[in-house]
């Protein structure tokens, strides 16, 4: 026992308490754990249980309230006071047992007797063993082969003198190394003489259990080695979630998003399971570090039961559940959708669920348009108008933004938005594949975006690129609701609307597309920006099976679904009309009837129309400009007043609108 210091049986005995109490902390957060578990269950079945009678009241025959009241899809309440209380104080204790760290005990003398004789008895069975079985085994080799024992023999000899002879011309006292401690000590432990320095090295979080004061070194140590690219000047007290932990830090320097990859490697979880976004708008070093140890998705809510004609496309709809746990409601009646993902992705969960809770809705249909592949699968028989052709796009398009121009037109004055109802729904146009649309199908789709939404005319649109080559800033801009799914990182600014949104927490391109079918990956993982939801926060969009999409579909189908309302066909013109205005209403009529028309396209069509009267300064340099003044003149001695306006494009053409015309007439 000679070989032994104080610090050797030190390190034992302190090394022997921890694993006591980590022992014994173990039990008790399994048991607590197994007390969550079964909370969180309760809570999920009365949540569950309470939107299945929500749906019954609305299948006999309740309405909900307000326009804009209540939501479906997991909300609409249904949880229980009482468990959630019971939660609370299950979930103090947690954080309380999360709190308490190990403290030990002083190194007495006696404790480093009891440390000795542990090791003295730990010795003599270890020989006692030794004497029983090199005997019994040296028999058997005998038995076996009388020349087998004979080489080992000789071998052990050689092994024995040689050990004996290195010994010899370094004759230094054996002494083995000192058992490194299994727990960072707070300070300096009373008795233990000469404590070696630990070697603070980076390890695995799940090493940390439900400790937040390990999970916090963890976290320091990985940090710590990934400068100089990032400082952090601290790291604050984690916060356990049902995911894994939060971790506030203070930054000194480096964008903390440059090496989260490099994170998840050295804390030992996936690659795309940590994220990282600001904390404090007043304060920009406080930044919340998510580390997911586990899949804060693998048990979604189920969808809601929903039966034909039974919601309203006024009420709010959830997309998806965030990391939290919360509900994602978006309003759909006149907003605008932009989905980015790759392939893989998820995109047809998202759409699948816009697309699932429109056909539900007793004041809204869905327009089914996709020039490239098969649009809305199981629930495509639903909807009202279906494209599968570049040339079909453009035709339905053109429809959809004649339909929106003339309910426009149709609004008295006091009236700033279409009123959906079952007989003039709203219209929800999911186009996927728009780099396919022809060219006069994207300028249509735009125009829809400039003009639907006072309409109902709405899009949702599905695209793998939203870099300005695609769609352009300015379109980007027109959607009120994005959702990015795992995407490229170049599309992450276009749609978010700032150059820095990576660095502030928008992470999609870090989510993984599933590669191939069953192995999900990150698909249906998203973050999304709506009126309600700013923050780059993690969620996740249910899938919809094909067999239970089939079946809705069938049963919505056979109950009957919205029509559109029949389109008004154009007031005829009273007799008495000026003359000016017949000519430019039917300039407009030979164009289809578009939002405007510049004065150099008026000019064509009234040249060809009547060359003697608009040809005469064909061949000047201010052709456009006598004619514009030569119309102004017609149109004021009709006493008609048409405002001029300027179009988009190379140098702002001067344009008469279609609708100015009409309400100077009207």
């Amino acid at each position: 026992m000679e070989d032994l210091t104080e610090t050797h049986l030190a390190h034992l005995a302190l090394n022997e308490q921890w694993r006591m109490w980590e022992g014994i902390r173990r039990r008790h957060a399994a048991e607590l754990k197994a007390n969550m578990n079964l909370l969180q269950q309760q809570q999920r079945q009365a949540t569950y249980m309470q939107m299945q009678r929500m749906q019954a009241q609305r299948r006999g025959g309740y309405q909900g309230g307000g326009r804009y009241g209540g939501f479906s899809m997991f909300g609409g309440g249904g949880a229980s006071p009482m468990i959630s209380y019971r939660m609370m104080q299950w979930a103090q204790l947690q954080i309380k047992m999360g709190m308490e760290a190990f403290q030990p005990q002083p190194v007495t003398p006696p404790i480093l007797a009891a440390a000795r004789d542990q090791v003295r008895t730990r010795r003599h069975r270890t020989a006692l063993v030794l004497m029983l079985l090199l005997p019994a085994a040296w028999i058997g080799l005998w038995a076996l082969s009388g020349t087998a024992a004979l080489v080992v023999a000789a071998l052990v000899g050689v092994w024995y003198a040689g050990l004996a002879y290195a010994k010899g011309r370094n004759p230094r006292k054996r002494r083995p190394p000192i058992p490194k401690l299994l727990f960072v000590p707070p300070t300096e432990i009373k008795g233990v003489p000469a404590v070696e320095d630990v070697v603070e090295e980076p390890f695995a979080l799940r090493e940390a259990g439900n400790n937040p004061r390990v999970a916090r070194d963890a976290v320091r140590l990985a940090l710590k080695k990934e400068e100089p690219r990032v400082r952090v000047s601290e790291v604050l007290v984690p916060e356990q979630t049902a995911y894994g932990w939060r971790v506030p830090l203070v930054m000194e320097s480096g964008q903390l998003t440059s090496v989260l990859k490099d994170l998840a490697r050295t804390l030992r979880v996936g690659e795309s399971r940590v994220a990282a976004r600001p904390s404090d708008p007043n304060d920009a070093a406080l930044v919340t570090l998510q580390v997911m140890t586990e899949d804060p998705f693998a048990a979604p809510l189920p969808y809601p039961e929903r039966g034909p004609l039974s919601c309203t496309i006024t009420n709010p709809v959830s997309l998806g559940i965030s990391i939290e746990g919360e509900t994602t409601p978006v309003v759909l009646a006149g907003q605008h959708v932009l989905i980015v993902a790759d392939t893989g992705g998820g995109k047809t969960a998202m759409v699948q669920a816009i697309t699932e809770y429109v056909t539900a809705c007793r004041d809204a249909v869905v327009v089914d348009v996709d020039p490239a592949k098969r649009g809305l699968k199981a629930l495509a028989p639903m909807a009202v108008m279906t494209a599968r052709t570049p040339q079909e796009a453009e035709e339905v398009l053109e429809a959809l933004l004649a339909r929106a121009l003339a309910r426009i037109a149709s609004m008295p004055p006091t009236q700033d938005m279409w009123i959906p109802a079952p007989d003039a729904p709203a219209v929800i146009a999911v186009l996927e594949e728009f780099p396919k649309l022809s060219k006069r199908g994207k300028e249509l789709a735009v125009e829809l975006l400039r003009l639907g939404r006072e309409a109902m005319v709405t899009i949702v649109l599905i695209t793998q690129d939203a870099t300005s080559d695609v769609l352009g800033d300015s379109i980007a801009d027109a959607f009120g609701v994005r959702i990015m799914l795992p995407c490229r990182m170049a599309d992450v600014p276009i749609v978010v609307g700032r150059p820095d949104a990576v660095s502030r927490g928008w992470l999609p391109h870090l989510l993984v597309p599933s590669p191939e079918p069953g192995f999900p990956a990150d698909a249906g993982r998203f973050y999304c920006i709506t009126p309600r939801h700013r923050e780059p926060v993690l969620r996740y969009v249910t899938p919809l099976p094909p067999a239970e999409a089939d079946r809705r579909c069938r049963e919505r189908v056979a109950a009957g679904l919205p029509r559109l309302e029949t389109a008004a066909a154009p007031a005829a013109l009273p007799d008495d009309a000026p003359e000016i205005a017949r000519l430019l209403l039917g300039v407009f009529e030979a164009e289809g009837d578009p939002e405007a028309l510049s004065v150099a396209q008026i000019a064509d069509r009234l040249i060809a129309a009547d060359p003697a009267v608009w040809g005469r300064w064909e061949n000047r340099k201010d052709r456009l400009a006598m004619i514009g003044r030569t119309i102004k003149s017609h149109l004021k001695e009709a006493g008609l007043e048409v405002p001029t306006v300027r179009m988009d494009g190379p140098g702002r053409p001067t344009a008469y609108r279609l609708e100015d015309i009409r309400g100077a007439l009207s």
